[in-house]
């Protein structure tokens, strides 16, 4: 995160802390393209910022927004390998209870809703999450903060 950023306090469980020194072991970020356009001219794109403000209400296009958008940028994006299955697992974990208004896992592990039917006003916060994640080139342990922190603020928690 940017050293002029206000630093928050946050209260951080035991488990939190373990996710965080995951996490900050993983820093491999991507997030935009170089691309061509018709004049041969160089051109970088933040890929994440291209999906922000579409208007789709369609059930089959919230699945691909989903798919397509959210889940690609963080596939693409999001440390690589099997070393890094669980720091995946948790950034996820995080979106998820974001993009699903709260809905945590249970015991079971079972959510008992659907992020791909999520409501779009929730889809474009976390695309907007990961589009400011990937322009400031963050950490995974800035991905998942920034998520914490927007669940925070919607009283939603966390996973445990």
């Amino acid at each position: 995160m940017a050293d002029n950023q206000k630093k928050k306090e946050r209260k951080l469980s035991k488990e939190d802390i373990e996710r965080l020194e995951l996490l900050q072991k993983s820093d491999e970020i991507k997030g935009e393209q170089l691309s061509i356009d018709v004049d041969s001219n160089i051109i970088l794109e933040n890929q994440a910022e291209k999906l922000i403000g579409q208007q789709i209400d369609d059930p089959v296009q919230k699945f691909q927004l989903y798919y397509k958008g959210l889940n690609k940028l963080l596939k693409d994006n999001l440390p690589k390998g099997k070393e890094n299955e669980e720091v995946r697992r948790i950034i996820y974990d995080e979106k998820n209870i974001l993009i699903n208004r709260g809905a945590k896992k249970d015991d079971k592990g079972i959510r008992g809703s659907d992020g791909r039917m999520a409501y779009l006003e929730d889809l474009e916060i976390a695309i907007q999450i990961v589009a400011d994640w990937t322009r400031k080139k963050g950490s995974s342990t800035d991905l998942y903060m920034a998520f914490w922190d927007k669940n925070e603020e919607l009283g939603y928690g966390h996973q445990n």
